[in-house]
């Protein structure tokens, strides 16, 4: 009987022997780690961004003030898709201007201390403006006169606008971003020449928004 039993057991411990190093190697490798470290899973954001944004711009050969606003849904924390508006600030009625329209916008790094970006607005917008009265009839007829006995008239002047800008941004919360902004205003289908209406712009906006 002893016999039979140390029979049984010794190759039991020998088995033992062998399978012990193996167990202790595949602790040591999982799947997860692998030969190139652990595997980090990340989830992106999405969210609403809104921003009011204040300019710099040039209009009708002067420098004034742009007051307006962008938003819209930001898509993985780089692509923007919304819509936008602007105004002049503290002109008279004889030079005035509005604009809106569709905002496209990507950006880079925009859950980073600093980042940058572009985007632009497509859109239409009327602008008013004053003229000396040495118009052609036909364009003539399209205006009221404003200051008759100096030959002056003013009219509204409806345009196209396309609006892009490049941007670098730096977070000051972590759902507030300062971002500064250099772009130039093109339009299209106004009586008026182009050099009143387009113009260069740089601007400050506050990025607020959850999908930083």
């Amino acid at each position: 009987m002893n016999i039979m039993r140390r029979g049984t057991t010794l190759p039991a411990v020998a088995l033992g022997l062998v399978l012990l190093p193996l167990g202790a190697a595949a602790q040591t490798l999982s799947p997860v780690q692998g030969s190139g470290g652990p595997m980090v899973v990340e989830r992106v954001k999405s969210g609403v961004l809104i921003a009011p944004d204040f300019r710099i711009t040039e209009f009708d050969g002067k420098a004034t003030g742009l007051f307006g606003a962008y938003g819209g849904w930001l898509s993985d924390q780089s692509l923007l898709i919304g819509a936008g508006g602007y105004w002049l600030n503290g002109t008279s009625s004889d030079n005035d201007m509005w604009y809106f329209g569709l905002v496209t916008g990507w950006f880079a790094h925009a859950d980073k201390p600093f980042g940058f970006g572009v985007k632009s607005l497509i859109g239409f917008g009327e602008a008013t403006l004053t003229d000396f009265n040495n118009l052609s009839p036909v364009r003539r007829r399209s205006f009221s006169p404003y200051y008759p006995s100096y030959g002056y008239v003013r009219y509204h002047d409806d345009f196209f606008v396309f609006d892009p800008d490049a941007s670098v941004s730096a977070r000051l919360t972590k759902n507030v971003r300062l971002t500064g902004s250099v772009g130039y205003r093109l339009t299209a289908g106004a009586y008026a020449p182009d050099d009143r209406l387009h113009g260069v712009s740089g601007g400050v906006s506050l990025q607020i928004g959850n999908g930083f």
